[in-house]
């Protein structure tokens, strides 16, 4: 039977949902209050709709429940006063957070399919890969932005999803956005619950920490639990285990799992980066010696 190597076990980091870093300059949206005592108005986008809801609250008293069938039919959301997202070119450093609940979930299991037990926790994501927001302005004009919904955070089991103001790509002439109507949608049908709206600033850089040196046996099933920070951006892993033949991504999972059939010495190199782009990309590598 072939043994079990665990490396670099720890609790997984959850940099894409709790807003590590320098987060500063809130200014809310939406903070779980009346809604028509903000002069907010919902209702439904084709088959989908938004409605104030009781059922989950983060802050305040209430929150806005969504219901989708698909990117294309969901929740919206009017401001009686529009509400002016940036006045001078968006800066690359502010983001839309969005507070999100989703009752529909699933567990990620790292070692499935491997046949053993061990000491990595499965790890809770939403059933919905994706969110569609769409911003629309009071001249028409219109946002659509897509982010991915990343893991629950484990203080409050509540989903923070941020969309970069430098993904709003105006007019060569415009150099503001103010957003009067917004439209919520998902990728699979599905209800959640957005408990909060903010701006915030996160000049935050991604840091990644380092995987160290280990020694394996062939045939070992190695884990590696990738460590990082990125501030309120959702972050994605790229991982290469044997740098002799260039980098390239072999796996994408933020638990990588590998099995070295071959003895000798290995470079495993890991590239952490933000799903939107927008900051510095991170790499870190680690030294494995595979014995016979």
């Amino acid at each position: 039977m072939r043994s079990l190597r665990v490396i670099l076990i720890a609790a997984i980091a959850l940099s894409a949902v709790a807003a590590c870093g320098e987060t500063k300059d809130e200014a809310y949206i939406y903070k779980g209050g009346s809604l028509s005592t903000d002069g907010i108005t919902v209702g439904s986008w084709g088959s989908g709709k938004a409605v104030e809801s009781k059922k989950k609250i983060l802050t305040g008293s209430n929150s806005i429940e969504i219901s989708t069938q698909g990117y294309y039919a969901g929740g919206r959301i009017d401001f009686s006063k529009p509400v002016t997202l940036f006045s001078k070119k968006p800066d690359s450093s502010r983001y839309l957070v969005f507070t999100v609940f989703f009752d529909d979930v699933k567990s990620v299991d790292p070692a499935a399919g491997t046949g053993y037990s061990f000491d990595v926790e499965p790890y809770t994501v939403p059933r919905v890969s994706n969110v569609r927001f769409v911003f629309e302005a009071e001249d028409g004009s219109s946002i659509s932005v897509e982010e991915p919904t990343g893991q629950l955070d484990p203080d409050d089991n509540w989903v923070r999803i941020a969309v970069p103001l430098a993904k709003f790509h105006l007019a060569e002439e415009a150099t503001d956005f103010s957003v009067k109507r917004l439209l919520v949608f998902s990728d699979i049908a599905n209800t959640f619950y957005i408990g909060e709206i903010k701006l915030v600033t996160d000049t935050s850089q991604i840091k990644v920490d380092a995987i160290g040196s280990q020694t394996v046996a062939i045939q070992d099933n190695v884990f590696i639990v990738a460590q990082a920070e990125g501030g309120v951006s959702n972050l994605k892993y790229s991982w290469d285990f044997d740098s002799s033949n260039g980098i390239q991504e072999e796996q994408t999972d933020m638990v990588a799992h590998y099995v070295y059939t071959r003895g000798g010495d290995y470079t495993i190199t890991l590239t952490v980066s933000d799903v939107d782009g927008i900051k510095q990309p991170v790499q870190t590598t680690g030294k494995f010696s595979v014995i016979e």
